[in-house]
């Protein structure tokens, strides 16, 4: 039996085209008349009001198991997939995920953190030096957003380009991360699961490696950093490295992408930036809370016991969506909340979550885009101007990614 359709079912679903491009409207209605939204097309609870989202981030009533989803059916036990959903972070119980935070924890030393620093600066330096002096229509996406997290991910973690190929790295994250992208299509699925069986048997060849060889990166890190605790296995490493060379791929390269397109948008903002650099960091924070791929930085979340909330009852089993895309709206939290500032004060924002299992990888992306920021005020021309088109964008599940960051450099500049 479904939960009784609320006054707002008539509203558009969640996957709907038009709400998904643009649903700062619809979402502001559902935080007022109805913050615990049913959608019936998706059978998911949705959401919207910022004190709920963020006190359901880390309520003990709400599990990010997927396992426990009514519709669930288990990968064949062969496959990666498979493991991945057993022995994930994702999967792991309160107390497992505090485990396995302690166990990550060997990869993130004050040495680590260092090195870290220093290979995004250099990373980011290798593909802002070509764009210096560039004119006419550029592709960031392609140039610069897209290929730094990517290679950022992949010389953090010890993982070579892809043997020859690098855009066949960078696309065997994406194809990962967009198959756990919500409601995303049977095709991307398909294409998303042999992608992990390809990336997680390049890793585990990796980790034999690194096992008999010690070398400076977190592989190595991981596996040889446990003294006193129990060693990860090589399936552990393979679940815990492909997982980050996913997420730490494709959503850093949206969230990159986002700073610099709403900045464009924003030139009197941008201008405030180029005049005192030391807003870089609250511009990042402030674009994600204004839009971070509009309804993709949804987390999912299953009761595990009866929940009441604002006149609705949540049963065991059922999926919760929580939305910080509108939470981060929240005119009772951020006032003004549809005005882009980027002196605004964003300490409040969820874009990585809240408790417990608040992001792992959020301060490694916070310094990726910042220093992309920081390149990007350096090389944009102060006329540059964006060039949108409908076309630039697809629509995954819930997700609208951008396919392109057309940016007009301008003519030819001479000197003299």
């Amino acid at each position: 039996m479904s939960p009784v359709p609320s006054m707002s079912s008539t509203l558009p679903s969640l996957v709907d085209p038009q709400f998904v491009a643009d649903p700062f409207a619809q979402l502001a209605w559902l935080r007022e008349h109805d913050p615990v939204h049913w959608d019936e097309a998706l059978g998911t609870w949705f959401i919207t009001r910022y004190e709920d989202v963020r006190r359901f981030f880390s309520d003990p009533r709400l599990s990010t198991d997927r396992r426990l989803a009514r519709s669930y059916r288990p990968a064949p036990p062969e496959s990666w997939l498979f493991h991945f959903e057993q022995s994930s972070i994702i999967s792991a119980d309160p107390e497992g995920h505090r485990r396995w935070r302690h166990r990550l924890s060997a990869g993130f030393t004050p040495r680590a953190v260092r090195r870290m620093d220093q290979q995004v600066r250099d990373i980011v330096e290798e593909f802002a030096a070509p764009l210096r002096g560039q004119t006419g229509e550029v592709d960031l996406l392609a140039a610069f957003t897209d290929p730094i997290p990517n290679t950022v991910i992949g010389r953090i973690t010890g993982i070579p380009p892809y043997p020859g190929d690098e855009a066949r790295f960078r696309s065997l994250a994406q194809q990962m991360m967009q198959r756990f992208t919500f409601f995303a299509d049977a095709a991307k699925i398909e294409r998303g699961n042999a992608a992990i069986e390809e990336l997680a048997e390049w890793v585990m060849k990796l980790a034999d490696e690194r096992r008999q060889t010690r070398a400076d990166d977190l592989l190595s890190d991981l596996i040889h950093g446990n003294a006193g605790d129990e060693a990860l296995t090589n399936r552990e490493i393979v679940v815990l490295v492909a997982g980050l060379v996913a997420a730490g791929s494709e959503t850093t390269t949206l969230g990159g992408t986002q700073v610099i397109r709403h900045l464009l948008k924003h030139p009197g903002e941008l201008a405030r930036v180029r005049a005192d650099r030391s807003l870089v960091r609250n511009a990042v924070r402030e674009a994600l809370r204004f839009d971070f791929g509009s309804l993709a930085a949804v987390n999912m979340r299953f009761a595990t016991e009866p929940i009441e909330l604002a006149g609705q009852t949540i049963r065991p089993g059922d999926m919760l969506m929580l939305s910080p895309a509108s939470a981060n709206r929240d005119p009772s939290v951020f006032p003004d909340p549809d005005r882009f500032d980027v002196g605004r004060d964003t300490r409040d924002v969820v874009s990585f979550g809240h408790g417990p299992r608040y992001c792992l990888g959020a301060n490694l992306a916070m310094q990726e885009m910042a220093c992309m920021l920081e390149a990007a005020l350096d090389f944009l021309p102060e006329d540059a101007r964006l060039v949108e088109h409908e076309a630039d964008w697809e629509q995954i599940g819930i997700m609208r990614r951008p396919l392109r960051l057309v940016v007009d450099f301008g003519p030819e500049r001479r000197c003299g």
